[in-house]
């Protein structure tokens, strides 16, 4: 719309000058944008909705005199129809001013949501010099850290002095107008340097050229930096990082705050021309900024310590682990290197039912971390169950061993007391006497192959087809024990142990090892685990899952197993047949092994996740723990 009578160039020529005008018709809506708004009586009622929201994003209202009526809540200042150029200018600077903190303050409360969700120490550090400087249009500044060094100094004379001191790390340099190369370095905590004084005081040094300091400060400005790349440091903020508990941490130092952010300091000129002096608000700013800081660094710290006794809790779960069953060493560590790296490859697959998935870098953790302690549940688990080299206990195989000589030699016994009494009373010719020799040869004979056979069953390698007959023989066998009563060459449990038709356990001993999983779990599930890690004990437990139902310990189908089971399954089979450190088997070369788990397990296990394996050769990520 053209300009109206009672705002117009004309009536203030030296408004125009300072501000952007723009005008809206009334019936155009109000602009979205923040800034200073001056309605008319007839705006205010056409477009009521659309001003509340531009006063709700931190807009300000001026209006006209007449258009007091129901408006007070809108409204940021009137305008008398008559206002002189100083009263309007005065007005609209205040509604400047006032837009400008509102919309800092928000910047403000952005920039300590993203400081408080940042995790990694180095970006944190990054993201907090970096926003200090753009809400302050810095061309550069630096960050430093107060840190504690523990040192064991040892003299000349032998003598050991543990020295505690606390010292300032420049951690973090940034220039927009100069190339930089950053190195840590340490300064001393004192007066002698702008940061080490204000990490000293905690007060905030505020210059307006740093090579100009005031007489009553001691500290003095290194100009190494300036004089070597030709930069010239004039306005310059300090502020120092105080968290909580009123525990300063740090120190921001921001320099030569520009007119405009994008411009680079090139000249002599340019830096003054285009340097400004950090203003009150900018300190104000500041303060609250790096106040925000110390504690989100302190939060970060927290975390990274956290991380680091978690790191240090499941190593030695794993420990624990493995000192149980020593025969299985490195196969956790292998299983969650395999796993995590199945997991990297999948989130990069672009094509397939996979192309969608993606696990973000805290998922990723919190699978590494499950499949790093998906046995844990072993230490409930009897030892010799664990450890169990053949069907048959040590002890087991020792006690047949001998039974067998005891059965030998009873035999032994009876045949030639038999034979004595005969000779003696002169009832057996030497015919006959050659028989019974050779009865008791035979008889010998099928007690040393029953003891083979055992012998042979007890070898987790033999196929019970290979073994049945032998042991159905052998069932039938008895001799009569030293209290004369008749008994079995083998009991029932020691049959049954033979019988088994693969590995080294029994139903009773497979069950015990099964169980494992819900130790796992019933264990892990203790844990007050934080959010980004709650799925630890369920993804734990359900690694022996297979797609088709027949794994344990819930018999699950292909819906219910989500990808990151499926992932540590196919690396604990793998791993399982490849190791070669378990005492019931021998290792299986790479080629076969994967050949059986797309053969043998075809429909157990997640075909795509096992290509991706295969195809990227995740499986050579096992081969160091």
């Amino acid at each position: 719309m053209r300009e109206p009578r009672w705002l117009s160039s004309d009536t203030y020529p030296q408004l125009f000058e300072r501000f952007d005008v723009v005008f809206i018709d009334a019936d155009e809506p109000a602009p979205k944008a923040s800034g200073v708004l001056f309605v008319d009586r007839p705006q205010l009622d056409a477009h009521r909705d659309a001003i509340e929201t531009f006063v709700e994003a931190d807009g300000a209202v001026v209006a006209a005199d007449d258009a007091l009526d129901n408006a007070d809540d809108l409204l940021f200042d009137i305008a008398p129809r008559q206002a002189t150029e100083a009263e309007l200018s005065r007005m609209l600077r205040a509604a400047t001013r006032y837009v400008d903190s509102q919309l800092r303050l928000a910047e403000l409360h952005a920039i300590g949501i993203a400081l408080s969700a940042e995790r990694d120490h180095e970006r944190l550090l990054e993201l907090i010099l970096g926003k200090a400087r753009e809400i302050t249009n810095a061309d550069a500044g630096s960050l430093f850290l107060i840190a504690d060094i523990d040192e064991l100094i040892v003299h000349p004379d032998g003598r050991e002095v543990r020295v505690y001191a606390q010292w300032l790390k420049f951690r973090l340099a940034q220039n927009d107008s100069r190339k930089t190369t950053f190195t840590e370095d340490f300064l001393p905590i004192s007066p002698d340097s702008i940061a080490g004084y204000v990490a000293q005081t905690g007060e905030i040094v505020n210059l307006a050229d740093a090579y100009a300091p005031p007489t009553d400060k001691p500290f003095v400005i290194n100009r190494s930096f300036d004089e070597a790349t030709g930069y010239r440091t004039r306005s310059m903020l300090v502020v120092p990082m105080v968290n909580t508990e009123g525990k300063n941490i740090g120190v921001l130092q921001l320099i030569n705050k520009k007119r405009n952010r994008d411009q680079r300091l090139e000249t002599a000129e340019s830096f003054q021309s285009e340097v400004l002096d950090f203003d009150k608000d900018d300190v104000r700013l500041v303060r609250s900024l790096a106040s925000q800081a110390a504690v989100s660094v302190d939060n970060n710290s927290l975390y990274v310590e956290r991380e680091k006794l978690f790191r240090q809790f499941v190593n030695a779960s794993v420990q624990a682990i493995e000192s149980r069953d020593p025969t299985t060493q490195g196969h956790s560590k292998r299983v969650a290197k395999m796993t995590k790296g199945l997991a990297i490859v999948t989130n990069r697959v672009d094509t397939g039912i996979y192309a969608k998935f993606h696990l973000e870098p805290d998922e990723i953790r919190e699978l590494h971390y499950a499949a790093l302690l998906h046995d844990f549940g072993k230490v409930g688990v009897q030892e010799k169950v664990l450890i169990k080299e053949k069907k048959l206990y040590h002890g087991e195989l020792q006690l047949v061993r001998q039974r067998f000589k005891t059965i030998r030699r009873t035999i032994e016994a009876e045949y030639l007391r038999e034979m004595l009494d005969r000779l003696l009373k002169n009832e057996a010719s030497h015919d006959e006497i050659q028989q019974m020799k050779e009865e008791l040869s035979r008889r010998l004979i099928v007690i040393d192959e029953a003891r083979e056979t055992v012998e042979t069953a007890n070898k987790p390698t033999v196929t019970h087809s290979a073994i049945a007959l032998g042991l159905d023989a052998l069932a039938a066998l008895s001799y009569e024990d030293v209290d004369g009563d008749n008994a079995p060459y083998l009991t029932q449990k020691e049959l049954e142990c033979l019988s088994v038709a693969r590995g080294t356990l029994t139903l009773d001993e497979r069950k015990e090892i099964e169980s494992h999983v819900e130790h796992t779990f019933d264990f892990l599930n203790t844990i007050p685990w934080t959010r980004d890690l709650q799925s630890i004990p369920e993804l734990a437990r359900s690694h022996h899952e297979k797609l088709d139902g027949s794994g344990y310990p819930h018999n699950r189908l292909a819906a219910e197993i989500p990808p990151q089971t499926r992932m540590m399954t196919i690396s604990d089979i793998y791993d399982a047949l490849t190791a070669s450190d378990r005492p019931y088997k021998h290792a299986v070369p790479t080629d076969r092994a994967l050949d059986i788990l797309l053969k043998e397990f075809e429909g157990k296990v997640d075909i795509d996740l096992l290509n991706l394996f295969i195809d990227a050769k995740v499986y050579e990520q096992g081969l160091v723990s």
